[in-house]
């Protein structure tokens, strides 16, 4: 039976980002006195459910509307109909659900498990949290206000005291550094083999060891961004098999200047932390186990290199933490403002909007940095989490022996004059020909049709690789068919950014496929338009750009797709950037390829719920 001051903290994730969120809560309620795990939902002995009083679950939702993978076993078994109506009468239940708002169904999983969870009998403590990732503000715009307003449910019923959660520091393991053993750092820092995602930490991980074959820019030398081709083969020659829009995950590692900024870091503040000092990490709090890759001792470097996040933008936990060692009065005072609800703003101006990294927030707080300590360090730093790529080729042709990724290298510019680089797609350029990674093959968002019903890929960019997948299989089985698949491709310049164009353009040329493409800046007319007019000022110096994305493209193939989708039954199929292309493609179906179909918006939600319009966006 459970403690009247218990609660379980209960995480659904697939990238490691509702795990994270969970840890931070399950370190606040330790703070409050209360005791209890904090697991993901398929690690938690589910039968013991009945008997909990009090329980906060944070739930991810991956793909069209579907629950991760560490917690399928769990909704599996509350979905059971047998199950009784009063089942958990006596639990008592807070519901986070982070997702995304770009995605048709934003945080589907947590609704549903909010609602499955009223009808066994369960009673809710608050309303359930829509965290969106797309607000300005992450998702703690809904978050901090949310957990403020729990903790108060909280202390009302257990008698907590939520204010002395601000004035203390709980550490998730005890951690020691042996600091008599240089010669480590080159057997596990230095060596070309990753540690990290080389075991199966988690039981949805199934590690593949890769070596990169080829590493080949698609874009012109001109073009202002840098997109890859990489291709991967198994170092064993083992088969791998994968399907037309399966994913690959990889953890990257951090900037060999990273590593080296942070521990200049340590050296300034005189802090006592050396690359080549092991670390020995045990359990601190039953509840929080050492995970399996850290249980054996690790060199710092390994740690700064494959670890922590030297590149994440610090949210506002991390000036709590601040706040808490620091012994400057100017500094602690404004860690205090960008934690605090009402330092949103600031914070979302300081770190957010520039995307100023963890590092360069220690640089900015230098006071407070001198202060940091082994154990603080492992609560400031957020974990590397895996990244995902769509795989852009068909294990067919290869024998399944290889994986291709299309990649655009991250890089851009905010007021902060140094360039802010992504971390894994910089990592990934790095790498050369001979270089040994560890990957994992997931399923997609994507669940293609039978070969015979016809096809509407729009895919600009990078958004081609899961369609280059498909069609790639399609042409090996000899069942690409040009009356099936329609692939509509977007990019800026013909001769600069036309990935793949050569395969492209010869399957066209051999009838496999039906290409459209939009070249947005190729247009020699300037030319403005808009509500079905155009207007020219060859007189006059006003110059006006119409820039042609794919949405125009399926405008002016509107008849034919409309026959497609009414006549053919034909399944569409969006991959690309989240920002404006899905919306702005969803409109121009629903305005134009289905202009006189009656109650087109219904027909349109008919199509997503039925799996007839699938998106993945990033």
């Amino acid at each position: 039976m459970c403690t009247a001051k218990r609660i379980v903290i209960l995480y659904g994730s697939q990238t490691y980002t509702s795990q994270e969120i969970a840890e931070r809560i399950w370190r606040t309620t330790k703070i409050l006195g209360l005791k209890g795990p904090v697991q993901a939902l398929d690690d938690y002995p589910i039968s013991k459910l009945i008997h909990e009083q009090y329980a906060l679950f944070v739930c991810a939702t991956t793909g069209e509307g579907e629950e991760p993978d560490n917690m399928k076993a769990f909704w599996k078994f509350l979905l059971r109909k047998n199950l009784p109506s009063n089942s958990l009468v006596n639990l008592k239940f807070g519901v986070i659900g982070l997702g995304d708002s770009s995605y048709d169904k934003f945080n589907f999983v947590a609704k549903k498990l909010h609602k499955r969870l009223m009808q066994l009998g369960a009673q809710p403590l608050l309303d359930i949290a829509l965290c969106d990732y797309q607000h300005d503000l992450g998702h703690d715009a809904v978050l901090m206000s949310w957990l403020e307003e729990f903790y108060a449910k909280l202390n009302t019923l257990l008698k907590i005291d939520p204010s002395i959660g601000v004035s203390k520091f709980v550490p998730r393991w005890k951690t020691t550094l042996i600091k008599n053993n240089i010669t480590m750092i080159s057997e596990y820092g230095l060596n070309k083999d990753m540690y990290f995602g080389s075991t199966n930490t988690d039981h949805f991980v199934n590690p593949i060891y890769l070596e990169i074959e080829s590493n080949t820019r698609t874009t012109h030398e001109s073009h202002f961004q840098d997109v890859r081709l990489l291709s991967f083969k198994t170092v064993h020659k083992e088969k791998i098999n994968y399907c037309p829009g399966d994913v690959f995950n990889i953890r990257p590692r951090n900037s060999k200047d990273d590593i080296e900024d942070l521990f200049g870091i340590f050296e300034t503040h005189n802090i006592d932390i050396k690359p080549h000092y092991m670390l020995n990490i045990e359990e601190y709090h039953e509840d929080m186990p050492v995970p399996q890759f850290l249980k054996k001792p690790l060199p710092m470097y390994v740690i700064a290199e494959q670890y922590w996040d030297l590149k994440a933008f610090p949210t506002q936990y991390v000036f709590s933490l601040l706040a808490l060692i620091s012994d400057d009065r100017l500094e602690r005072d404004k860690c205090r403002e960008l934690s605090s609800a009402e330092g949103q703003e600031e914070w979302l101006s300081y770190c957010r909007r520039p995307k100023r990294t963890i590092l360069e927030v220690l640089h900015d707080f230098h006071i407070s940095a001198s202060n940091l300590t082994i154990e603080v360090l492992f609560e400031l730093f957020s974990t590397i989490k895996p990244r995902s790529f769509s795989i852009a080729s068909s294990c067919l042709p290869a024998q399944g022996s290889k994986i291709e990724l299309l990649m655009a290298i991250v890089k851009y510019q905010t007021k902060i004059k140094k360039q802010r680089l992504g971390l894994c797609s910089n990592w990934l350029k790095g790498l050369n020909i001979g270089d040994k990674v560890y990957g994992w093959i997931k399923k997609g968002v994507f669940k293609f049709p039978a070969a015979n019903i016809p096809l509407i890929l729009i895919g600009p960019g990078t958004g081609l690789a899961p369609f280059r997948n498909l069609i790639q299989e399609r042409v090996a089985l000899n069942i690409a068919d040009k009356n099936i698949i329609h692939l509509f491709f977007g990019c800026r310049y013909r001769d600069r950014d036309f990935h793949c164009r050569d395969e492209l353009e010869m399957w066209q040329k051999n009838d496999k496929i039906s290409l459209y493409c939009a070249f947005s800046r190729d247009q020699e007319d300037k030319i403005f338009s808009g509500d079905n007019k155009t207007w020219r000022f060859p007189e006059k110096n006003y110059v006006f750009f119409f820039f042609r994305y794919v949405q125009h493209k399926i405008v002016e193939n509107k008849d034919k797709l409309h026959n497609l989708l009414i006549n053919q039954g034909a399944y569409v199929f969006i991959s690309g950037n989240s920002k404006n292309m899905p919306k702005n493609v969803k409109d121009a179906f629903v305005e134009h390829v289905l202009k006189g179909v009656e109650n087109a918006d219904s027909f349109m939600e008919n199509m997503i719920n039925t799996g007839r319009f699938q998106t993945e966006t990033w």
